[in-house]
């Protein structure tokens, strides 16, 4: 079998940690959502969602112990199906479905990055069953300083042109599953920021993590991040202020891929959110260098 061909179902039936990073539910509507888990299925459950593109292999970068990581694709990315038309609202109810699937009443949740706006409407939606949320270097609402400029607008700008959309994102893909790849990221790492912690954060051993996530969530087709593209740039149907449940908003201040204007939007505008926005860290190293203080305040009480 081709390493980039989908791994067929059947797999889940695999014994050991294998079986644990290619597991799918069938939901209501015929769907299948992809999901792995990280960590002691008794620990607290800790819902990953990953950012644009990448997949649920991102929820096992790090072990964080006394947490069970689980890690989600969304519509269109690894194992999950595509949904036409799918909406930021509709991302709740498909969580809410897995939840009840694995058993678990109450659980926190993370988004990372493109998996930022995600993760606020959990919030808002799934507040009766969240403990705490955490949005790290976050996307957030259309209308938040920073979301029209830059690689961000670039990215809403393709969400409104489908063709063009689906032509870059399927050169990017073609070069992202190319075993050379590993040179293109070396490349990427090179053009960061010198001041960024970006640059230190980035490993060899993070990068081919990072690759074989990008790869994972690209394995069928760009349906995924091209839909993401579009909700992105989508009106939300909520307003941050009606937001009640605990969110924590990490965000470097140093970030030159999704601006801290985003992560300070956010905690200006959730009611007793608390943004935290250290000097000097940039888009990978909030996660690398703070994660343990993120799943940390998770857990507390």
């Amino acid at each position: 079998m081709n390493m980039n061909d989908p791994i067929p179902l059947s797999r889940t039936k695999l014994d050991g940690v294998l079986a644990r990073t290619m597991q799918v539910v069938k939901l209501r509507d015929g769907r299948r959502l992809g999901y792995a888990q990280f960590g002691s299925p008794s620990a607290l459950p800790v819902f990953y969602f990953h950012g644009w593109p990448g997949s649920r292999l991102e929820a096992g970068f790090f072990n964080i112990p006394s947490v069970q990581m689980i890690g989600v694709d969304r519509p269109g990315y690894g194992l999950s199906d595509p949904s036409r038309e799918r909406k930021l609202s509709d991302w709740p109810r498909d969580i809410e479905e897995l939840a009840d699937h694995l058993g678990y009443n109450r659980f926190a949740v993370v988004g990372m990055s493109g998996g930022g706006p995600y993760a606020a409407a959990c919030a808002y939606y799934l507040k009766a069953r969240l403990t705490k949320v955490a949005i790290v270097a976050g996307l957030g609402p259309p209308e938040a300083p920073g979301m029209g400029g830059s690689r961000v607008g670039f990215l809403l700008d393709l969400g409104q042109r489908p063709l063009r959309s689906a032509v870059l994102m399927n050169v990017a893909r073609a070069l992202i599953r190319n075993p050379a790849a590993e040179k293109h990221f070396e490349r990427i790492k090179l053009r960061l920021p010198r001041a960024s912690k970006d640059v230190d954060a980035m490993t060899p051993e993070f990068l081919r993590m990072l690759l074989m996530s990008f790869r994972e969530g690209l394995r069928a087709s760009v349906k995924g991040a091209s839909s993401d593209a579009r909700v992105y740039g989508e009106p939300w149907p909520f307003a941050l202020s009606d937001i009640r449940v605990p969110v924590s908003v990490w965000h470097g201040k140093h970030d030159a891929q999704v601006p801290v204007s985003i992560g300070k939007y956010y905690a200006k505008h959730i009611p007793n959110a608390r943004g935290t926005f250290p000097d000097d860290e940039g888009h990978v190293s909030i996660v690398t260098n703070y994660i343990e203080a993120i799943i940390g305040d998770l857990r507390a009480p």
